[in-house]
């Protein structure tokens, strides 16, 4: 039987606009930003050709399992990365779920590497972004009439094999055409590219991947956590980092609502329900509970490379009725 282990949640883009106001403004906790100007890359970007996909529910006995008020999976959790300038966030997000959910089982990997899924998966677009469609890319078995199936035989490479060829420190302004070209369209370094053929890291892949919740509604906080909580693995999401103020943030709990475009994946590591009961929907009332964040942007910014930011709205992280999805791994 396969291991049902990690969960990726996207938004719906077709017709949503955020908010800028939110619903319990007198319950949020102050948070400190950072007068230090820095521009991090994003990289979300969907990958709209029609495919249909599987689409799982949680199954209705879910409000019996007793997901704990709070939890917090830092302290068991893979390194902070750093994304550098290329639009990859996608592939670290992929990357993290296919290591964490290797090392929940007994069988870390080790260090993956995010290089080889920027430039292999023939779902994104390197340096210019990508969504979770990528994750054929980390099938065992895949269609090779559709450039799937490029996972070598055991799994995704090593970080060893093949390093992250964008640099955190590297400065956009320093690079000559020639290079920017090549960090836009591949996100390695052209001294040093990588190859499918690479020695693999032992279990480093998935045998599939599915959709979570309902394919209009998508899922709730409570489908979330269920996931968190059974599994022992973070969740990644969909965010338009780009509109607020995550650039700058360095700490407390994050109580903003970016008005723009969904842009950015980071990983849900855990929450805070503050003691709030879940209603009908399987959601929190308005202005009550906290996510955990980490992101992949190194631990310089925010608490360590991690964030904390209040739920809004549904499952959280929007600011109107923006419907979510949510795929889990198999491995």
């Amino acid at each position: 039987m396969m291991k049902r282990i990690g969960t990726v949640i996207v938004e719906l883009l077709a017709g949503a606009s955020l908010l800028g106001a939110h619903a319990g403004a007198a319950d949020v906790k102050t948070y400190q930003v950072s007068m230090e100007s820095s521009v991090h890359a994003k990289g979300f970007r969907p990958h709209m050709d029609g495919r249909a996909r599987d689409y799982k529910q949680a199954g209705a006995s879910r409000m019996d399992q007793g997901i704990p008020d709070t939890l917090d999976l830092r302290p068991r959790l893979t390194r902070i990365e750093d994304q550098g300038q290329c639009g990859s966030c996608w592939a670290f997000a992929l990357t993290a779920m296919n290591r964490d959910g290797h090392a929940i089982l007994g069988n870390d990997p080790g260090r993956l590497s995010q290089e080889w899924l920027v430039e292999n998966a023939k779902e994104g677009y390197g340096c210019n972004g990508g969504d979770f469609d990528a994750a054929y890319a980390l099938e065992r078995v895949g269609d090779p009439v559709e450039t799937r199936g490029m996972m070598p035989p055991g799994g995704e490479p090593l970080w060893k094999d093949c390093p992250y060829a964008v640099p955190a420190d590297l400065l956009w302004s320093t690079l000559t055409p020639a290079k920017k070209n090549w960090v836009e369209s591949r996100g390695a370094d052209p001294l040093a590219p990588c190859s499918a053929l690479l020695a693999p890291a032992e279990n480093g892949s998935i045998s599939a991947w599915h959709m979570l919740g309902d394919a209009k509604k998508g899922p709730s906080v409570l489908d979330i956590e269920t996931e968190i909580a059974g599994s022992g693995i973070p969740v990644a999401i969909t965010v338009a980092a780009g509109a607020g103020d995550w650039e700058n943030y360095s700490g407390g709990v994050y109580n903003g609502c970016t008005d723009g475009p969904i842009d950015h994946m980071i990983d849900i590591v855990g929450w805070d329900n503050e003691g709030a009961t879940f209603d009908a929907d399987g959601n929190l009332p308005p202005g009550k509970g906290i996510w955990i964040l980490r992101n992949s942007w190194g631990t310089s910014w925010g608490e360590n490379g991690y964030m904390r930011t209040k739920m809004t709205d549904g499952a959280g992280l929007r600011c109107n009725e923006v419907a979510a999805q949510a795929a889990y791994f198999d491995f």
